[in-house]
């Protein structure tokens, strides 16, 4: 909701594990019956961020099909909303970003006016840009994220055959094996934060690799010279993982337009609710 300044200010937040809810709209209705609970004031209006792609009326999670949501839905609830790509939103919060929101891994000369790219992984591999239409920032999402998987070494080269032998197709957002056990992400993490030796550790440097790459790869695409926001929730937890060089030297690893890359600045969104605020501005923007 807004502030007495007009900017977004968080007035009633949960987190919920998707895996306790058959669907969007179970999950929504939970979410208000405890907002009301708590003498939180009810939204008539808002913004709702999905990790998938978006039309005016409706939309579908990619990674949890059950996943999906629509205005007439919402409307029923007494929520009239605007539906957009989840980096969207976090593409609208990084346009307002300030310092204490990111850490900076590369300095760079920001060119004003540059393109600004946003990688995130979490559940996915979110990609947006923003573009400068001569007066701001306005948000480009896309679904870059299912490009296709492009190995720098060897080891990612095997990784690739591996994937492509159970897949076919292996997209920059692979997932694990379909029937494996789940794995606890933050407990592999801290495993292999503790031990970088462990298996946990290596599978942590792969993936910092393969994640430093495809940014760069992203930076390209959209010749970033305003800046790559490297975002997700993965980067905010870990960003002392991402200080240690590895990420950077994936990311710099572009042959002849290395000084290219190099010049760029890259920052890591350390500010989580980033997203968050970036679609309560959608949602306050006028119509």
């Amino acid at each position: 909701m807004g502030g007495d300044d007009g900017a977004p200010r968080i007035g009633f937040k949960r987190v919920y594990p998707a895996a306790d809810f058959d669907g969007f709209e179970p999950a929504l209705e939970a979410f208000l019956a405890e907002a009301l609970r708590a003498g939180a004031d009810l939204p008539t209006r808002g913004a709702i961020a999905f990790a998938g792609p978006i039309d005016a009326q409706a939309g579908r999670l990619v990674n949890r099909s059950s996943w999906a949501v629509d205005r007439e839905m919402l409307r029923r609830l007494g929520i009239d909303a605007r539906l957009v790509n989840d980096f969207h939103a976090l593409a609208e919060g990084v346009a307002q970003a300030a310092p204490h929101d990111y850490e900076v891994l590369q300095q760079g000369t920001q060119v004003p006016g540059g393109t600004v790219a946003l990688v995130g992984a979490g559940t996915g591999l979110g990609v947006a840009s923003l573009a400068w239409d001569g007066r701001r920032y306005r948000p480009v999402p896309s679904e870059a994220g299912h490009m296709s998987f492009a190995p720098h070494s060897e080891t990612e080269l095997a990784l690739l055959r591996h994937l492509a032998a159970l897949h076919g197709r292996v997209s920059a957002e692979f997932l694990r094996t379909p029937g494996a056990p789940a794995a606890d992400p933050a407990q592999i993490s801290r495993n292999a934060v503790v031990d970088p030796g462990s298996i946990e550790g290596k599978v942590l440097d792969l993936f910092i690799r393969c994640y430093g790459g495809f940014a760069g790869d992203i930076a390209l695409a959209f010749l970033s010279r305003g800046g790559v926001y490297i975002g997700g929730g993965i980067a905010a937890k870990l960003a002392g993982r991402f200080r240690q060089g590895d990420f950077m030297a994936a990311f710099l690893d572009k042959g002849r337009h290395r000084a290219l890359v190099g010049a760029m600045p890259v920052r890591l969104v350390t500010n989580e609710s980033l997203g968050l605020v970036g679609a309560a501005r959608i949602a306050l923007a006028p119509d």
